[in-house]
């Protein structure tokens, strides 16, 4: 194993325990999901999720049931108003009719008891027959007409009546109503407060599950890094013949304009021998991007490797947007074989392989799968 390679695992060590502190960061169930997780996270966040969906069904619900309730009492409210106004007009009308009704008798009683003389004067005072004709007609006329005014106002008196007996009966079925309504309201709330508590109790579970498996990955990602550093320290002693120098004063600015040309390019199918936007190989790409920004590296990405500032795989805290990482057979640095270009965040966009396209792709699980990187340069 060479010493590059040695370095290089302990990177990727350092890479583990840098993504694995991200994984366990503090979780808010409620913005997003955390990236702790296994097949029992998944299966208690599935059950929380259709809870919560249940949970807020019952919150509509509920909220409709108040509004029903709201609403009939509010219609009863008008109802029982409408009752005391046509009590009052009842009241009227009941006043009304026993005034009419007492006019009407009195004069009655009084034609009864002054009714030969009423005749008589009517007789006496009549020139001819036919003025005793009108006079008579005229009386029965006044009779008529105190009779159709009483008939009228026992005519209105019915209709009031009528519609207060409408109206009772309306807030008959209103009450009905509304106590149906408080029953329904009391159901719904006492089913969304139950939910409500089921589901705290799912996601304390789900918390508790969570934090069992941030001290798993925690634990796996220590028992990595430590084998990583005993392998780092077996290599080192017979590799240190292949170990490239290395001066942080040489490291000069970075150039994340480069990355930017790069990306433009993502999706662009791989061509071996490629070095155009029809179709790219690993260091064509590479190229092409620092040509696109004035910058002139060689063609091969073993050339590139010699061309520039090296950052060792130990130091990969000093890669910068831009940097070029190199990959070599068995971590062997007089062997590379392939390059990309780092973006940041971890990650490096390349060119695979044939049948592939320009990608980004993640530079820690390269190193966990490959165990191929060599280390970097600055142009």
């Amino acid at each position: 194993m060479s010493r590059p390679r040695a370095r290089e695992r302990f990177a990727a060590a350092g890479l583990v325990v840098v993504l694995v502190a991200s994984l366990v960061a503090p979780v808010s169930l409620a913005l997003a999901k955390p990236q702790v997780t296994s097949s029992a996270i998944e299966a208690k966040r599935t059950e929380a999720d259709a809870a919560q969906s249940k949970l807020d069904d019952l919150s509509t619900a509920v909220e409709m049931r108040y509004e029903e309730l709201a609403q009939i009492e509010g219609d009863l409210a008008k109802t029982r108003a409408q009752i005391e106004t046509t009590t009052v007009e009842l009241d009227r009308a009941n006043k009304a009719l026993q005034a009419s009704e007492d006019l009407l008798d009195g004069r009655a009683s009084s034609i009864y008891r002054n009714g030969s003389i009423d005749v008589l004067d009517v007789f006496l005072g009549a020139v001819d027959f036919q003025d005793f004709v009108s006079r008579l007609d005229l009386m029965r006329r006044i009779g008529r007409s105190d009779a159709a005014l009483v008939a009228g106002v026992k005519e209105a008196r019915g209709r009031v009546q009528a519609a207060q007996a409408a109206l009772e009966a309306r807030e008959t079925e209103q009450v009905a109503l509304r106590d149906s309504a408080r029953r329904k309201k009391t159901e719904y709330q006492k089913a969304f407060d139950q939910q409500r508590g089921y589901l705290a109790g799912l996601t304390s579970e789900l918390k508790t599950l969570i934090e069992k498996e941030r001290i798993r990955q925690e634990k796996l990602a220590a028992a990595r890094a430590a084998a990583a550093a005993a392998a780092i320290k077996a290599a080192a002693k017979r590799n240190s013949a292949k170990e490239l120098p290395f001066d942080s004063a040489k490291l000069g600015a970075s150039h994340p304009e480069a990355v930017n040309i790069a990306k433009r390019y993502l999706g662009v199918q791989y061509v071996w021998g490629g070095t155009s936007p029809s179709g790219f190989d690993c260091s064509g790409l590479t190229q092409y991007s620092y040509a696109a920004i004035g910058i002139s590296i060689p063609r091969t990405s073993r050339e590139q490797f010699r061309a520039g500032a090296y950052i060792p795989p130990s130091k990969m805290e000093l890669l910068q947007p831009g940097d070029l990482v190199f990959f070599g057979y068995h971590g062997d640095p007089d062997q590379i074989h392939h390059v990309g270009m780092y973006v940041g965040g971890g990650n490096f966009i390349h060119a695979p392989a044939t049948g592939d396209v320009v990608r980004i792709s993640s530079l820690a699980g390269r190193i966990e799968s490959r165990g191929d990187y060599v280390g970097a340069m600055r142009p």
